[in-house]
């Protein structure tokens, strides 16, 4: 089932008004000139700003009906769908013991190779963005994530 734009800029923007209002009832770093509220309102603002975009483009688009159904005809829909939630439990599950590296780019080439990248390509891709995404996390924002096989050596 494919949404109409609007719709979806709708949920975006309640999504981010949601988001901006649960961030600004975290408690305040003590000796700090920033909170723990300020990436989830950047994260807000990013999607309020996506809403809009998304919204205004849906406005001055073509008319088009709320929902259709055409991706769930094309051949493979029902297995990208599935690889997704199966990506996302198989996080769930394997980054306790693996770590956040090794689980995030098992995920990241699995999903990559799903959408037709290249092996090499996707492998190079999976690599440098688990570890990107660990160290932005961890290290500049102090995001505990799971600690496993790769990140002892860091």
């Amino acid at each position: 089932m494919r949404v109409n734009d609007l719709v979806l800029a709708v949920l975006v923007l309640a999504g981010a008004c949601v988001l901006a209002g649960a961030a600004w009832t975290l408690p305040p770093i003590p000796g700090q000139h920033y909170g723990a509220a300020v990436f989830p309102l950047a994260i807000a603002g990013g999607l309020f700003l996506c809403g809009v975009v998304l919204g205004l483009g849906a406005l001055r688009g073509a008319r088009v009906p709320f929902v259709t159904r055409t991706w769930a005809a094309e051949p493979g829909a029902a297995w990208r769908v599935a690889a997704t939630l199966s990506a996302i439990i198989f996080y769930m599950l394997a980054a306790p013991s693996l770590g956040f590296i090794a689980t995030s780019a098992l995920v990241l080439l699995g999903l990559f190779l799903l959408l037709g990248v290249r092996l090499p390509v996707a492998a190079a891709a999976a690599g440098i963005a688990s570890l990107c995404v660990f160290y932005a996390f961890a290290h500049l924002l102090r995001v505990p994530l799971p600690h496993g096989l790769v990140e002892g050596w860091l």
